[in-house]
């Protein structure tokens, strides 16, 4: 039982050197990480921000705050610390992008790539019996109101 004492000290010793070690190489490469994106972050990169929102860098007095100009003519002040990380700057998709073969494309004015050509203008075969107006009743005898009564009693 002596000797397990005696080990359980240096042991205990040993794992808060290790735990210590460890902790601080992270805290040296998350200061690396922060140096290296605060070189990247000048003023017209193009950043993410940790909310999600992208936008450029307008302007970086250095201090505790970056303006971001989140669409034209819209610029925003934000903590510095809000810079998730500088991204590669990306053209936005423009028409010149699209296939021909979407771009060519057109939709038709009328009906006639549903219906066939067989449906003559203006009318459109769908319309015969409007959703809502079925005949409900299977025969063709009014219902009154006095019928209704009558059944009750």
């Amino acid at each position: 039982m002596e000797r397990m004492d005696g080990l359980f000290l240096p042991l205990i010793l040993a794992l808060a050197v290790a735990f210590l070690f460890i902790s601080f190489r992270n805290q040296k490469k998350r200061t690396a990480a922060m140096a290296e994106l605060k070189a990247q972050a000048v003023p017209g990169a193009r950043v993410q921000l940790s909310c999600g929102l992208f936008g450029t860098l307008h302007s970086d007095d250095g201090g505790d705050t970056v303006d971001v100009e989140i669409a034209p003519g819209v610029i925003t002040t934000w903590n510095r610390l809000a810079i998730r990380e500088v991204v590669a700057e990306q053209p936005a998709p423009g028409l010149d992008d699209l296939d021909d073969s979407v771009a060519g494309d057109s939709v038709p004015d009328d009906a006639s790539s549903i219906f066939g050509d067989d449906a003559p203008a203006g009318e459109n075969p769908a319309d015969e019996n409007p959703a809502g107006t079925e005949d409900v009743a299977s025969d063709d005898s009014p219902v009154s109101p006095d019928d209704n009564d009558s059944k009750d009693k």
